[in-house]
């Protein structure tokens, strides 16, 4: 069992739920990054990070300007990377399947882009904190750009310990107070079928005043 793997090799911890939100642009990735390179910094922690196929992108870094493969991995805008796993959306339980095959268990758990998975991942997150006492980090957009809550992050910020909301600046006025993505409305003419654009060059962020604004003057998401 993982729980007495993790008893033997001293690991054995409480476990709980962190969920980094926010919109386009705000550094979550970022925020990730950080907390992963203080577990591979400490010598007792495991950490592993695992990715949706269906994140399958390119990113455009801040400073360089040019776009990186993010496929497979945990990438912020400033460049830093992490290799992760890829696992389905529809089926979040191969995180846990794989976890229960790893010879030497993790003390913690990095889900990117989790918007995109079904709400099955709320209760893999609790059976990850709850019965295998990891420290689960949960990654992703917690707003469509139409402002509905997006996958089941609005459901694990309930849940989670700790909810940290990233902002941006907004690309209109300058505030960092910018909590929206806007989607060009040609490129929402593309999704009347429903489905998910995935990339960052379509999108701007905005802060609620301004994001008002461009509804008024560009119609409604």
């Amino acid at each position: 069992m993982q729980e007495d793997a993790m008893q033997k090799s001293g690991l054995i911890q409480d476990g709980w739920i962190e969920v980094i939100c926010g919109c386009m642009f705000s550094g979550k990735s970022e925020e990730g990054g950080k907390r992963v390179t203080k577990e591979k910094l400490s010598k007792s922690r495991i950490p592993i990070i695992f990715v949706p196929r269906k994140s399958q992108r390119k990113l455009t870094l801040t400073f360089k300007q040019e776009q990186v493969d993010a496929t497979g991995k945990m990438v912020s805008r400033n460049g830093k990377s992490f290799d992760g796993i890829e696992f389905s959306t529809s089926n979040p339980d191969e995180i846990i399947d794989f976890i229960r095959e790893m010879t030497d268990p993790p003390t913690t758990v990095v889900i990117e882009e989790a918007h995109f998975c079904s709400d099955e991942l709320v209760e893999v997150c609790k059976k990850l904190a709850e019965e295998f006492r990891l420290r689960v980090i949960v990654i992703g957009l917690d707003q469509k750009f139409n402002g509905e809550g997006f996958g089941p992050i609005p459901r694990l910020m309930v849940e989670a310990e700790m909810v940290t909301k990233e902002l941006a600046v907004c690309t209109e006025c300058g505030s960092q107070n910018a909590s929206k993505s806007w989607l060009d409305s040609r490129e929402r003419k593309s999704l009347e079928n429903g489905s998910i654009l995935v990339g960052d060059t379509q999108y701007v962020a905005l802060c609620r005043h301004c994001y008002r604004e461009f509804e008024k003057n560009f119609g409604k998401q």
